[in-house]
């Protein structure tokens, strides 16, 4: 009984022919993916047996034995291939914020800019807006690395600035802070927030109160940069 009200229900749907011509296709696509992912994976399998090869993530805490130029710790050739991924991971992330942040302020400005009652600083940031926007990306980043970044000298011919930091082809080399005393500048930045959030209340009780307003946006920021810049001035620092 159930085989015959399968070969029933298989010949009413194959009798559909609307029904069926919106199925085949997307069976037959899933069929061809499936079929492309199973013989990479037999193939890379296979090849990797024959290699002596061991699929897995063990690798990753095996001696890297390669260094990495800029790193936001410690890490050199004698760590292990997890420890040079994380140091790529942090990279990334510094790289895209500080990217998001500059992009940020200056999208602001350009914006802005171009609604701006001035007739030449609306039509700088319209023509800014016009060839960057238009000028395919990837073009853009072929023109700053040959035209500008190979444009700079070798180590050997370096730019130097006060003998203090080098601009050349690999990079702009500054000096790297040591800080031997980062709790403080912690607890400094702690004791601003504090103090901000005090301010403003009582800044709001105030204006409540006898209808007085005070500069809460310039006292806050003033604390922020002035307490921690204390402690960096006044800190154990070491370049």
């Amino acid at each position: 009984m159930k085989i015959k009200n399968l070969n029933f229900g298989l010949g009413n749907f194959l009798s559909d022919s609307a029904k069926f011509k919106n199925y085949l296709p997307q069976l037959l696509t899933l069929f061809v993916i499936i079929f492309i992912i199973g013989f990479f994976a037999f193939n890379a399998q296979t090849n990797m047996e024959n290699r002596g090869i061991v699929f897995g993530f063990g690798f990753l805490a095996q001696e890297a034995s390669f260094d990495i130029q800029f790193s936001l710790i410690d890490y050199d050739g004698s760590h292990s291939y997890a420890r040079a991924y994380l140091v790529g991971l942090l990279n990334t992330i510094l790289v895209a914020s500080i990217g998001i942040f500059f992009a940020t302020i200056l999208g602001v400005v350009v914006g802005i800019s171009r609604l701006s009652p001035n007739y030449l600083i609306a039509k700088f940031a319209a023509v800014y807006i016009e060839i960057f926007r238009n000028i395919p990306l990837l073009l853009q980043i072929f023109f700053w690395y040959f035209a500008a970044l190979r444009a700079l000298p070798l180590p050997k011919e370096a730019i130097s600035f006060f003998d203090i930091s080098y601009l050349t082809v690999k990079g702009w080399y500054i000096p790297r802070f040591i800080w031997t005393n980062f709790s403080i500048l912690f607890y400094s930045l702690i004791a601003a927030i504090v103090a901000i959030i005090f301010i403003y209340t009582y800044a709001k009780k105030q204006q409540e109160e006898t209808g007085k307003r005070i500069p809460t946006l310039i006292i806050s920021t003033i604390l922020i940069v002035l307490l921690p810049l204390l402690t960096f001035l006044l800190g154990n620092v070491s370049f």
